[in-house]
């Protein structure tokens, strides 16, 4: 099952307007503070439980929202605050291939009552309408064009109990989406110094990345591929892990030609800790085999507290990722100039091609409206039209002024 081609999101957080977010191998979200780039990053969250509350009957179309997407929230305030007392938001996903292209949620969740799939919209090429269809309140789904099907219950986001082709391609595909979506928070935490072993691989990676250290104590492989990009730093660390009990690990990043060092990664710098979570996740979806659904990752800031050396080297790390055969897809919520010259060098140099990146620019409005202007890449590695000209400049922008200052002094 192929993977989406993009987001669309409308009325959600600050995306009071219809919003598309295109979905690259590797897909760069950038823009100012507030503007919305994490809110788009954590909607993924919600799509990847494809929705499911397990134990709750399907007849109420019950959703299962993250917790930690909500952040002590309710899910009344994922909605755009702009229209009292409408607690409703579009969401959905676009695909290339298939009868269904196009599926448009509208969630809904009264303060009274669990969320549930208020509306859906299925659209084939060229935006032709295939179904739609509309549930009140605790009663199952009727279709509104008196297309084939009496009534839909849904489990979460999957329509059930339906022949009707069209609901079956849309519950495969959002299926398949099930556990292979992993949403990354910015802020993520740091290992146990010791790491309990119990022979089972875990089943998710944790959104805060808390039980990252345990894929890498479970999975050879998965340690394999995450020690080369720890090998590659300046200068270069070797991923170590050590018995300490029977089923107790160390977990130990050490200087490559040290023989004797023992450095715990615990103790290590916080942006070799705060990577950890984001190279399981990449390894995870790199070694994933050809009968398994791609993963798609959404990610906040994987840059975090990396000096720009170790971001340059993440970059290549990750352009190595998207270039495979049959890449995940990669969103990533970033600040980082160094970024996005890594991965526009990767592109010049023909390592990665232009077609598998995506940038966006998020921005607002002054009335707090987030509007996402999609950007390609040249082959080159240059940003085409809609890139703003003043987007990550500002280190220029100071530079010059200091460069202004000195002039002057000298003049005086």
């Amino acid at each position: 099952m192929s993977l989406p081609t993009a987001l669309l999101v409308s009325r959600y957080r600050s995306f009071a307007v219809d919003a598309t977010l295109p979905l690259r191998p590797l897909t760069l979200l950038y823009g100012r503070n507030n503007a919305g780039k994490s809110a788009l990053t954590r909607a993924f969250s919600l799509l990847g439980t494809a929705g499911l509350e397990e134990g709750i009957r399907e007849a109420q179309n019950a959703l299962r929202v993250p917790s930690a997407m909500l952040r002590g929230g309710k899910f009344q305030e994922l909605a755009w605050q702009g229209d009292a007392g409408d607690y409703s938001f579009d969401i959905g996903l676009q695909w290339g291939d298939g009868e269904l292209r196009k599926a448009h949620y509208k969630l809904n969740g009264m303060s009274e009552r669990a969320p549930y799939v208020m509306e859906l919209r299925l659209l084939g090429e060229k935006d032709r309408v295939l179904w739609e269809g509309r549930a009140p309140p605790n009663k199952p789904m009727r279709p509104l064009s008196g297309q084939g099907v009496d009534e839909v219950r849904f489990a979460g986001l999957l329509p059930r109990n339906t022949e009707l082709p069209v609901l079956k391609e849309l519950s495969a595909r959002m299926e398949s989406l099930r556990g292979r979506v992993q949403w990354l928070d910015g802020v993520r935490k740091r290992p146990d110094r010791e790491v309990d072993r119990t022979g089972t691989v875990p089943s998710t990676l944790d959104s805060d990345g808390s039980n990252a250290a345990s894929f890498i104590v479970e999975n050879r492989q998965v340690a394999q591929h995450i020690a080369r990009f720890y090998a590659t730093l300046n200068p270069p660390r070797e991923l170590y892990v050590e018995p300490v009990l029977d089923t107790k690990y160390n977990i130990h990043l050490n200087p490559k030609n040290g023989a004797s060092f023992r450095i715990n990664l615990v103790d290590t710098g916080e942006g070799m800790v705060q990577v950890l979570p984001v190279l399981v996740a990449a390894a995870l979806a790199a070694t994933a085999t050809a009968d398994e659904a791609p993963w798609l990752l959404a990610i906040e800031e994987p840059e975090s507290h990396l000096h720009p050396d170790a971001q340059s080297i993440l970059a290549r790390h990750l352009c190595e990722i998207a270039s495979i055969a049959s890449p995940p897809t990669m969103v990533l919520e970033t600040h980082s100039r160094v970024f996005l010259l890594g991965v526009q060098l990767a592109v010049a140099e023909g390592r990665l091609p232009a077609e598998k990146v995506a940038l966006a620019w998020v921005d607002q409005d002054e009335a707090g409206r987030s509007i996402v202007t999609p950007v390609e890449l040249s082959s080159s590695g240059h940003p085409r039209a809609g890139w703003p000209a003043a987007a990550l400049n500002e280190d220029l922008r100071v530079a010059s002024e200091l460069a202004r200052l000195d002039l002057k002094r000298e003049d005086t």
